[in-house]
């Protein structure tokens, strides 16, 4: 990636440095293809949360402690060697491998905030004098700091007032916005029925892509909750899961799982608490015969997950015999392989 393995190792050092206990961590792909690839090991690396966010091309970590920090350094190691494609973009959501708790970080977290800017103003200011004139929203001194200027420094005082907000946002996008159109966002009333306000924002979110689960076109993004930034998707919140049509059930899983985390408080720890999804099986197993076409007929027929059996699957049309049974045969094997897990 670099010209020499010398400094793609020095790079990923650098970055698997920055993995730490309790703060999230972002890996991005080029492709959604290499999600596929990646996707069982992801999610099943002991005690760090690994689960996709809304991009479909981007998995979050949230090590639990020691243990869990070593495994996903060792993740990082390993993808970063077997393929130059599936290098990691983002750590921290910082654009460098960079302490998040110095000016520098503090500073590139903002957007129009570049690093050539971070650095200058580091040299000027340091961490605690900076929180301070952030906090009372000082854009007048913030704005004599070399490399930021007035409109950066406005920038800067808006993104951490708006880190603050408990506004809370349901975001959805298809990964091509340039051609479906802008975002559906979607501001949460955490006093009000929140199902009421999930199922309008789904049926808005249609419009990102192909109602039809068997047409050519992309189905829309994930939805994921952000705060008043809508840039990142918040650690721990659940993603609802679609493919241009989002079945009654998930909708009122994830209502319920919004409730719990954003109103009730609960910390949700685990993939299984946070995905709400359909057809697991279909990316992370291999099906001879299995196609997307047959693949979009099982998902637009309903069925959860554990109701993958060769009865179900049959009585769904344009699903031949063989089909059915391989698919319940593959589901069948992959729920004992995490019971006995």
């Amino acid at each position: 990636m670099f010209g020499s393995d010398l400094e793609d190792n020095v790079f990923r050092r650098r970055l698997m440095k920055e993995v730490a206990t309790g703060i999230p961590v972002h890996f991005s792909f080029y492709s959604p293809s290499v999600k596929v690839q990646v996707m069982h090991a992801a999610e099943h690396l002991p005690g760090a949360n690994g689960r996709y966010i809304g991009n479909g091309v981007t998995i979050e970590f949230l090590p639990e402690g020691a243990a869990a920090v070593e495994r996903v350094r060792e993740y990082v190691w390993y993808w970063e060697s077997y393929n130059d494609f599936t290098a990691v973009r983002k750590i921290n959501h910082l654009r460098r491998g960079v302490d998040p708790e110095s000016v520098e970080g503090l500073l590139e977290m903002v957007r129009g905030v570049d690093r050539r800017a971070a650095a200058k103003a580091a040299e000027a200011v340091e961490l605690d004098e900076l929180w301070a004139m952030v906090e009372a929203g000082d854009v007048k001194m913030l704005s004599r700091l070399p490399g930021l200027g007035e409109k950066r420094a406005r920038q800067v005082v808006e993104f951490y007032r708006n880190e603050r907000d408990g506004r809370r946002f349901l975001y959805a996008a298809n990964r091509n916005d340039r051609f479906r159109g802008q975002p559906v966002v979607t501001e949460l009333d955490l006093d009000g029925n929140l199902e009421e306000q999930v199922w309008d924002h789904a049926l808005r979110a249609q419009r990102l892509g192909s109602a039809d689960p068997l047409g050519a076109e992309e189905p829309p993004g994930h939805t994921t909750v952000r705060n008043a930034n809508l840039i990142h998707p918040l650690p721990m919140t659940p993603a609802l899961m679609g493919r241009g049509v989002y079945q009654p059930e998930q909708v009122e899983l994830f209502a319920d799982t919004l409730k719990r985390v954003l109103v009730d408080g609960e910390r949700l720890a685990g993939v299984e608490d946070l995905r709400i999804q359909r057809g697991k099986v279909f990316h992370t197993e291999k099906m001879p015969g299995v196609g997307m076409k047959t693949r979009a007929r099982v998902m637009a027929s309903g069925l959860l997950d554990h109701e993958y059996s060769y009865e179900n699957l049959i009585a769904i049309p344009g699903i031949t015999e063989a089909q059915a049974r391989i698919i319940a045969e593959t589901a069948r094997a992959v729920r004992t392989e995490v019971r006995a897990s």
